[in-house]
């Protein structure tokens, strides 16, 4: 992950997510009772450059109602397969392999891409 982060901070491409995202990374830091770590995730979400956090808006939302219907996509997974789509994502990086490619968005696993 630092080479997929000093990539990004060098401006080598750009990263959309959406608030979906901090419900996610928080639980971690949530449960370990580590404000610090949360807030380091935080900054990184909200303040890094090149990374962009959407908030989820109408588009969006019936974007991910009809992958959900198209795909049977869990929530969280059709709106942030939606955020990146509404933002013209050519990618969706993630760890999980159950998800499906579609179409103008090739999802890479990043286990895959280690191995």
């Amino acid at each position: 992950m630092r080479l997929f982060f000093r990539a990004l901070n060098q401006g080598e491409f750009t990263v959309v997510t959406s608030v979906v995202t901090i419900a996610k990374v928080l639980v971690y830091p949530l449960r370990q009772r580590s404000a610090a770590l949360a807030q380091q995730y935080r900054n990184i979400l909200f303040n890094s450059q090149g990374l962009t956090t959407m908030e989820v808006v109408p588009v969006i939302a019936e974007t991910a109602a009809q992958l959900r219907a198209d795909y049977n996509l869990r929530t969280p997974d059709a709106i942030q397969m939606a955020t990146a789509i509404s933002e013209g994502a050519s990618f969706f990086l993630t760890n999980d392999a159950r998800l499906p490619s579609l179409p103008g968005l090739s999802v890479l696993v990043l286990d895959q891409l280690i191995a």
